[in-house]
């Protein structure tokens, strides 16, 4: 969406306007784009929008914080955060937006190269060299596809200098290659980017399962390839539909049935992404009766196999089984099965519960939704680590008030933000300030422990505006804590909050009101005489 409201030139304007300001050679400059890159790949940033040139968004860090970005002119950029000059958050954002229009990570390559472009540019080779003039396989024969990608693999592979970019150059070099001479036929020439990307997947299963990469590289260096392999099936897929699909491609769907199972079993790693891209291409290509009983018969004789042996793909096998169930609409067997897998689960159900929700199927979906609410507790409390658990919930929440609001269901949305508290917070928390639900609001902060200088000094003087007087039991709750904490700089800041209570008392048209809680406070804490100093420097005591 985002690449499509913000034009890729401007985008990469802004990226160039970054390479000055920040040198990769200077360390708190590269901390700087680490940090950003860190709460981008956390998922943090939500609620984008743009204008032809700006972006403005939301980013959850330790709070949230608002982000403007101006593309034209990154350093009037700004952030309601702390710091004055490029902060995190801007990173964070741009980078967030640069990844619809390339590869984040070669913003980062490009970030530390140090040749000109014109230097680099005179070491490439022309892309027409890397074409020959013979046919290299049949259109309309899977068989033909695949002994073509291998053929060029192992081509790739004789030529590859060592292991240090391995996987960079599978994508980089071996990718874009196949993917130049696709079919010219639109409908085929999608298709063949579906069968080219599957392939490139499953070739980095292979050396995954080979070299024996180190979580580091499986996380930051192999993931976004993955990430970004599925993105181009999608889009392929997409650009398939606009097409009345070809007899041609009967065969090349029924030969992909035993080539997508690939996915299942040929690597441990990434099982999450494997079967979303086994669910998304048989949701969108295979879904037909005599394909999923051929499935269904292959994938029950191959559990009962994984069950004897003890092996490690049981688990792809049931919820793959699970798939075929959802294809026919058994949702209650689903359920029943859903039950006996471990938490980590959940997120398996999203391309199931995204299909019904585009077909706007209410009522079978409102099954979904039950499940999705009756799941989450045992999820929010399992092992799983925060992040995974914090992009869940926030992807589930998104399904639900999509289902809320096409329902006309108002409290559904708000329910599921307190049940699935602490993981909801950044919704809740926007939730109630769109809501005009202060006093929620309030207790939200409360709840998870935010003291008041935590929380957005924006959106205290909104509220204090809007509503005068909801924040009082805040403030003199804060005032309590920090002359408790007895310290000088507590003081102080005691004193700051007792001036934005006697604000509020005047707004309120309550200075009697003020001046007995001064005085009781003051008497309270006589004993205290560096507080009863700060309180007359501020002017809120006489002698």
């Amino acid at each position: 969406m985002l690449g499509r409201e913000l034009s890729k030139e401007l985008v990469l304007g802004a990226g160039e306007q970054i390479k000055q300001l920040l040198s990769h050679k200077d360390e708190d400059d590269r901390n700087l784009i680490k940090k950003g890159l860190i709460l981008f790949r956390q998922g943090s940033i939500y609620n984008v929008s743009t204008t032809s040139h700006t972006v403005s968004a939301r980013v959850q860090d330790v709070t949230s914080v608002q982000v403007e970005l101006d593309l034209d002119d990154f350093v009037m950029s700004t952030c309601t955060c702390p710091s004055s000059t490029i902060c995190r958050h801007r990173i964070a954002t741009f980078l967030y937006v640069y990844a619809s229009v390339d590869r984040v990570g070669t913003f980062v390559d490009l970030w530390k190269e140090d040749k000109p472009v014109d230097d680099v540019l005179k070491h490439v080779r022309k892309a027409s060299s890397f074409f020959k003039p013979e046919k290299d396989y049949e259109d309309s024969s899977l068989a033909s596809w695949i002994a073509f990608f291998d053929r060029e693999y192992d081509e790739w592979y004789e030529q590859v200098p060592s292991n240090h970019q391995l996987f960079q150059s599978l994508f980089h070099l071996y990718y874009s290659s196949i993917k130049k001479k696709a079919p010219k036929s639109p409908e085929m020439k999608q298709f063949f980017i579906v069968q080219a990307s599957v392939t490139v997947f499953l070739k980095i299963l292979h050396l995954i399962n080979e070299t024996k990469p180190t979580d580091y590289m499986l996380q930051h260096i192999i993931y976004p390839f993955i990430d970004q392999l599925i993105d181009n099936v999608q889009i392929a897929i997409r650009e398939m539909k606009r097409y009345a699909l070809p007899f041609a491609l009967d065969p090349l769907l029924v030969d992909s049935v035993e080539r997508f199972r690939e996915l299942l079993y040929t690597s441990k790693h990434y099982q999450y992404e494997r079967g979303n891209l086994y669910q998304l291409l048989w949701i969108e290509l295979l879904r037909r009766d005599k394909f999923i009983s051929i499935e269904r018969e292959w994938l029950e004789e191959r559990l009962e196999q994984e069950q004897k042996l003890r092996s490690d793909f049981a688990v792809e096998m049931e919820t793959a089984l699970m798939h075929m169930d959802f294809l026919q609409s058994r949702d209650e067997q689903i359920f029943t099965n859903l039950g006996k897998l471990t938490p980590a689960a959940l997120p398996f159900t999203f391309n199931w519960i995204e299909d019904i929700l585009k077909k706007k199927n209410w009522k079978r979906l409102s099954g979904w939704v039950s499940y999705m609410m009756n799941s989450s507790t045992e999820y929010i409390n399992s092992s799983l680590p925060f992040e995974e658990k914090r992009q869940t919930i926030r992807y589930m929440l998104q399904l639900i008030k999509q289902y809320g609001n096409a329902t006309k269901d108002d409290p559904l949305f708000e329910k599921a933000c307190r049940k699935m508290l602490p993981f909801s917070y950044a919704e809740y928390h926007d939730f109630l300030l769109d809501k005009e639900q202060y006093k929620t609001w309030i207790e939200l902060q409360t709840l998870l422990g935010f003291s008041l200088n935590e929380m957005d000094s924006y959106v205290l003087k909104d509220i204090e505006k809007s509503e005068p007087g909801v924040l009082l039991p805040l403030y003199v709750k804060s005032v309590q804590d920090e002359i408790g904490m007895k310290t000088r700089e507590n003081y102080k800041m005691a004193v700051r909050y007792l001036k934005r209570i006697k604000s509020q008392y005047k707004k309120l048209k309550k200075e009697e009101a003020w001046e007995n809680y001064i005085q009781h406070l003051s008497e309270e804490h006589k004993r205290l005489r560096a507080f009863k100093e700060e309180l007359k420097k501020g002017k809120l005591i006489h002698d």
